[in-house]
C-alpha cells in the first residue's frame, strides 16, 4: 500500500512539474497587447482555447492603444491587436512592425451628440485626432453629406491645427479617449466601433456609418508583429504563425458573428493572411 501511495505521489509530482513548466515555458507563451473590445475579448474567449490545443498559453493585456506599437517594438509583447493598416503605416519607430493578417472590420459611425437645439451656424462635429482616423472620419462625413468639401490631400490632412471650418460646420480633432465624454458638447461625433462599445454608447444614437465595401478589407483590424524577429527567430515566428492561424479560423468568425451580429464584420472578406 505504501509503495502504491509513493508511486502515486511521485506521478502527481511529475505531472504537476511538467504542467507548471509548460505554463511557464517562454517558447510556448504568447503575449499580446490589445484594445478591450472586441480585440481582447476575441483573444481571451476564443483564440486562447484554439492555441491551448496546440500547447500554447496566450496572455492578453489591455493597454492604451497609443503605446501598443512601441510596446511590441520594445519586446514587451509578441504582437498587438488594435489597429488597421492605415494607422500602422504611420508608425515610425526604429523597430519595423508588419501586419501579419487582417481579422475583423469595425465600421466608423456618426453619432448624435447633445447640441440639437443650437442654430445651424453653430454646427460642430468631433472626430479622432490621429491623422489616419481623422482622414477616415472626414471622408465619411463628406460621403454622407455632413460637410461639403473634403480637406484631405493624398490621404493626409490638408490643414493644420486642431479644427477646420467648412461652410457652417466646424470639425474639431480631439483625443480618442475623450470622444464619448465630449458627445454632449457636439451636434455629431464620429466614433470608432470599439470606442462606442467600450463607452457603452447607445446604438440608437448612431445616425450613419461607413457603407463602402472597399473599406471593409482596407480598414480591417490587424495583428501586428516585429519584422526582423519574424524573419530571423524561429521560436517567435512559430508563435506568430500559430496566432495568425487561430485568428483566421472559422471559430473566430463564428464567435464574432454570434456575439456582435452585424455590428462587426469577420469573415472571408476581412480574414486575410498577409504573411506573403
Amino acid at each position: 500500500m505504501k509503495k502504491i501511495l509513493v508511486v502515486l505521489l511521485v506521478t502527481l509530482l511529475v505531472l504537476s512539474t511538467l504542467s507548471f513548466a509548460a505554463c511557464g515555458d517562454p517558447a510556448k507563451t504568447i503575449t499580446v497587447c490589445a484594445s478591450e473590445l472586441p480585440h481582447a475579448d476575441i483573444l481571451e474567449n476564443c483564440v486562447a482555447d484554439i492555441l491551448k490545443e496546440q500547447g500554447y498559453t496566450l496572455k492578453v493585456e489591455v493597454i492604451d492603444w497609443t503605446i501598443q506599437n512601441d510596446s511590441v517594438a520594445q519586446g514587451d509583447y509578441d504582437a498587438n491587436y488594435f489597429q488597421h493598416v492605415p494607422y500602422l503605416n504611420t508608425y515610425t519607430g526604429a523597430v519595423e512592425l508588419f501586419a501579419s493578417c487582417k481579422v475583423h472590420y469595425e465600421p466608423l459611425g456618426i453619432y448624435r451628440g447633445g447640441q440639437f437645439a443650437i442654430s445651424a451656424s453653430q454646427n460642430r462635429i468631433a472626430i479622432c485626432d490621429d491623422e489616419s482616423n481623422a482622414v477616415r472620419a472626414l471622408q465619411l462625413l463628406y460621403a454622407k453629406g455632413y460637410i461639403t468639401e473634403l480637406p484631405v490631400e493624398n490621404e493626409k490632412l490638408a490643414f493644420t491645427g486642431s479644427s477646420v471650418t467648412i461652410g457652417n460646420v466646424t470639425v474639431d480633432l480631439i483625443a480618442e479617449n475623450l470622444l464619448v465624454a465630449s458627445m454632449p458638447d457636439y451636434r455629431f461625433v464620429c466614433l470608432p466601433c470599439n470606442t462606442a462599445l467600450t463607452g457603452n454608447v447607445d446604438q440608437s444614437l448612431r445616425v450613419d456609418q461607413e457603407t463602402d465595401p472597399a473599406l471593409v478589407a482596407g480598414n480591417a483590424n490587424v495583428l501586428a508583429a516585429r519584422v526582423e524577429d519574424y524573419k530571423n527567430n524561429a521560436e517567435y515566428k512559430a508563435k506568430i504563425d500559430a496566432l495568425v492561424n487561430a485568428l483566421l479560423s472559422t471559430e473566430v468568425s463564428n464567435y464574432v458573428k454570434e456575439k456582435w451580429g452585424g455590428a462587426i464584420t469577420c469573415d472571408g472578406s476581412t480574414q486575410i493572411d498577409l504573411r506573403g
